[in-house]
């Protein structure tokens, strides 16, 4: 439940930065972030298809290219899984090469998609406007997010 209710709330305020921050700059990926932090408490036999489904979701509700967005999180919790194997999810360094890493991820799945869709305007070359600031935007929130879903919910869990 406490799942549903966290991915719920990424897409409201996902939608809320959004309208707020228009198409001057690109909003910080909320669905991205609460992705992680849902299947980080899963298995990956589990996490996996979550987040595929939450792309698939996320695709169906913004009315664009089915996949793009359910292969981008599906990589993006996949290089989780492999990243947090390698580095300390603890340390503010770990969640950084962590976040990074699945971020990249998503992209690439998301170019991967739109190659094989045949989409001319996913070029990775016009797109650094939008990736970059909003990999920005995402690292700075991230540890505030991080935070702030453990106080909320830490408490109850036990």
């Amino acid at each position: 439940m406490r799942l549903i209710l966290l991915i719920v709330l990424a897409f409201i305020l996902q939608g809320f930065f959004s309208g707020l921050l228009g198409d001057t700059i690109p909003p910080p990926d909320l669905i991205y972030l609460a992705t992680l932090l849902a299947v980080a408490a899963l298995s990956p036999f589990l996490g996996l298809p979550l987040a595929f489904s939450i792309g698939l979701l996320q695709d169906l509700l913004s009315a664009g290219y089915p996949g793009l967005h359910a292969v981008g999180l599906l990589l993006a919790a996949y290089a989780y899984y492999r990243l947090s194997r390698l580095v300390h999810w603890d340390e503010l360094a770990g969640q950084m090469v962590i976040l990074g890493g699945s971020f990249v991820a998503k992209w690439l799945g998301i170019m991967l998609v739109a190659l094989w869709l045949r989409l001319g305007q996913f070029n990775p070359l016009t797109l650094w406007s939008v990736m970059v600031p909003e990999m920005l935007l995402t690292l700075l929130i991230a540890p505030l997010a991080f935070w702030l879903y453990q106080q909320l919910y830490a408490g109850r869990s036990k």
